[in-house]
């Protein structure tokens, strides 16, 4: 894996401290928006994201920012929760799609136990929403998944 230590975003001002928002998890293609914090530095969010709300009447703080093409090859977290059938086998074919989709799962939390399904929160690194997106289709035709959606807090 190539190297991630530069900020794969047009737009910010060298030696500013960036930290992606851990409520959308914005991925390369999203549309972003950075939210200058004093003492902070900057924090990434989807253009869409619901933390945004308190902070839409302050926009001398707002950053328009673009995520930089030629980045390629690095990996950035995903987050997707899902419902995944409680049967043996069930786990297995869930990491066995996101394997075959070049993602690799990072952190892995039950939220939700009962008889019939596993509710999860799952971490993915991908390297673009696009990448994202295409698991999440794979996902969707697993007889093992029931729902899978991006996280959006």
């Amino acid at each position: 894996r190539k190297d991630d230590s530069a900020v794969p975003i047009k737009g910010l001002t060298p030696g500013l401290a960036v930290h992606m928002s851990v409520c959308c998890h914005p991925l390369p293609g999203d549309r972003i928006v950075g939210i200058l914090s004093e003492g902070k530095g900057v924090d990434i969010h989807t253009i869409d994201c619901e933390s945004l709300g308190a902070d839409v009447h302050d926009s001398d703080r707002w950053l328009d920012l673009i995520w930089d093409n030629n980045q390629r090859d690095t990996f950035h977290l995903g987050r997707i929760n899902l419902l995944v059938l409680n049967e043996p086998g069930g786990l297995g074919a869930l990491s066995m799609v996101i394997a075959q989709n070049r993602g690799n799962i990072s952190n892995l939390k039950i939220v939700n136990r009962s008889s019939d399904f596993f509710e999860m929160d799952l971490d993915i690194e991908v390297t673009s929403v696009r990448h994202l997106t295409n698991i999440i289709a794979a996902l969707r035709a697993s007889p093992a998944i029931n729902s899978v959606e991006r996280a959006r807090k």
